[in-house]
């Protein structure tokens, strides 16, 4: 367990080591650094990798004040200067990949490239997240972990026992931390800028995934100037929880062919 203090509070993150190629590991909303428990052990032990719960989720403080996007991707920085990495391939799911996309954009000479894993340039419409703060402050977190994991992973997922345990996850989120990154999810587009991400590209996506489907990650790899896409056949919105061995080997060969 280690912590970074930044201006806004503490970041909890967990670096492993190695003199092969950099890894950062950015979370999707509503989960932690565990997410990428099970796809840790398929990757080369000489690789770096570093992971972090963004503000608001995991054991990270929640920030007293607003934020956006732009301010997600700093944290992701400052825990590279953390930890002493000039460079690495930003693998992010989500909101991570959004994450991801901005980094590469505020400091492309940081990123070696990009695993973008069921995201998008921009995250559906400013009402979508509008809505599920509403529901949040109206019902809770609880209520709302019930509607939302059917949205998460495919349907072999959810007759699998570990689904029960990330929802408890997403029930135990703070509210506002995750109300807070929707709110910044909610302004942030960077379709416009796309064409200005000139590392290389692996775009993830799910058949089942609900909340950014197949064609959506189509489009964000069309607009990428060097992209290659892959989509899981069973899985939904989370395969590095749902599938993490065959989303391992996605990621070593990418790595192998792109920053190695």
């Amino acid at each position: 367990m280690e912590a970074l203090k930044l201006e806004w509070g503490s970041v909890h993150l967990e670096v492993r080591k190695g003199m092969g190629p950099a890894l950062v590991f950015a979370n999707s909303l509503g989960t932690d650094m565990r997410m990428w428990n099970a796809v840790l052990p398929h990757l080369p032990e000489d690789w770096t990798c570093l992971r972090m719960d963004k503000r608001g989720h995991g054991l990270s403080d929640t920030a007293p004040d607003p934020y956006d996007l732009t301010h997600l991707a700093e944290d992701l920085i400052a825990a590279m200067d953390h930890a002493g990495l000039e460079r690495a391939v930003i693998v992010g799911c989500s909101v991570g990949g959004l994450i991801a996309q901005h980094v590469a954009l505020m400091a492309p000479e940081r990123v070696t490239a990009l695993v973008l894993s069921n995201t998008a340039s921009k995250l559906v419409t400013a009402s979508v997240w509008r809505e599920r703060i509403a529901g949040i402050r109206a019902r809770g977190m609880a209520a709302m972990a019930d509607e939302i994991l059917p949205r998460w992973f495919g349907p072999a997922m959810m007759a699998r026992p570990e689904a029960d345990l990330w929802r408890n996850l997403l029930r135990r989120t703070d509210p506002q931390g995750y109300m807070a990154t929707c709110d910044a999810i909610s302004r942030a587009d960077v379709t416009a800028r796309l064409a200005e991400i000139s590392q290389p590209a692996l775009v993830i996506g799910g058949q089942h995934d609900m909340s950014t489907p197949p064609e959506v990650v189509e489009r964000l790899a069309a607009g990428l100037p060097r992209a290659d896409l892959a989509l899981f056949e069973q899985s939904g919105h989370l395969p590095a929880i749902e599938e993490p061995a065959e989303f391992a080997a996605m990621i070593r060969g990418f790595v192998e062919r792109n920053a190695t």
